[in-house]
């Protein structure tokens, strides 16, 4: 465990808490923990995970715009014709972030690959307030469990084990807060 670990799992614990509770300022200090993980995958050689944090403050800032238009992007579920198409994406997203990590000689392009893409459609439907966005964090939090604690940053995958919970939290009221379609 390091202050870089610390730092990044403090923040983005905090922004997690906040984007159960749907409260905008989610956007702010999970900025901060973003550019602390990307360090850590910098650090990790995980190539396609830190792009990703990249990414995650463009989306970041995106969500951040959305969620000051609440009337515009209410809670809701994404429509069912749009989840074939929000599958392949990430599908294909997968497959060209493992031949990115694979062709820099990046550690687990397999991993890389599966993370980078379910965490990059999370954020976006995050964005745009879709309760969909929580089935997904749940599948990525459940693999970083593991990675963490294999990779010995054990902190991180504790937290992981806690964004699991807020996940499942976040989804039971996400779901609670609309009506049925």
């Amino acid at each position: 465990m390091n202050i870089i670990e610390i730092i990044a799992v403090l923040f983005s614990l905090i922004s997690v808490i906040l984007t159960v509770k749907n409260n905008i300022w989610c956007w702010s200090t999970g900025i901060i923990g973003i550019i602390f993980y990307a360090i850590i995958f910098y650090q990790n050689q995980l190539w396609g995970n830190m792009s990703l944090q990249i990414l995650f403050i463009s989306q970041s800032m995106l969500g951040w715009y959305n969620w000051n238009r609440p009337s515009k992007y209410p809670t809701k579920w994404l429509q069912k014709k749009n989840r074939m198409l929000i599958f392949s994406t990430t599908s294909a997203l997968a497959i060209l972030v493992y031949i990115f990590t694979k062709g820099l000689g990046g550690k687990m392009p397999y991993f890389d690959g599966l993370t980078t893409s379910l965490s990059i459609m999370a954020m976006m439907l995050m964005a745009y307030r879709k309760i969909d966005n929580w089935i997904l964090w749940i599948i990525v939090d459940i693999i970083f469990i593991w990675f963490f604690y294999t990779n010995a940053l054990y902190l991180s995958s504790v937290v992981y084990f806690i964004f699991l919970l807020l996940s499942i939290s976040g989804l039971l009221q996400w779901k609670k807060s609309i009506k049925v379609d």
